[in-house]
């Protein structure tokens, strides 16, 4: 899976790959459409819940990001820096299951989407 989501006012994006809760999940920081900062986890060897679901993991990782770059982000308090999936079609660039890689038939011809 490759998504993108905004958390703290900050534009991320998800490639993650596994069965749930045994993903390998590598975060990146998008800063103008450039890929910035970039953290990960491999749910499968490293420490973690793996009965949270994905969302929480990106939760974690972003804020271990945030610290790590000094990302100026909102305040977690603030009812606008809550975790969103950005849900447009044309920010999931590809699906993957089983180890392959589909690409969305639709997504071959909009403008901006690259694959990963």
């Amino acid at each position: 899976m490759v998504r993108e989501f905004t958390y703290r006012g900050e534009i991320f994006r998800i490639i993650a790959h596994g069965t749930p809760g045994h993903e390998e999940v590598f975060i990146q920081h998008m800063e103008d459409g450039e890929e910035m900062g970039e953290i990960s986890i491999d749910r499968m060897t490293e420490e973690n819940d793996t009965s949270a679901p994905i969302e929480v993991i990106c939760v974690d990782l972003c804020d271990r990001l945030i610290i790590e770059r000094e990302i100026n982000a909102k305040d977690p308090t603030d009812p606008e820096a809550a975790f969103a999936w950005n849900d447009t079609k044309e920010k999931i660039a590809f699906a993957v299951h089983n180890g392959l890689q589909e690409q969305e038939s639709d997504l071959a011809a909009a403008p901006g989407v690259s694959g990963i």
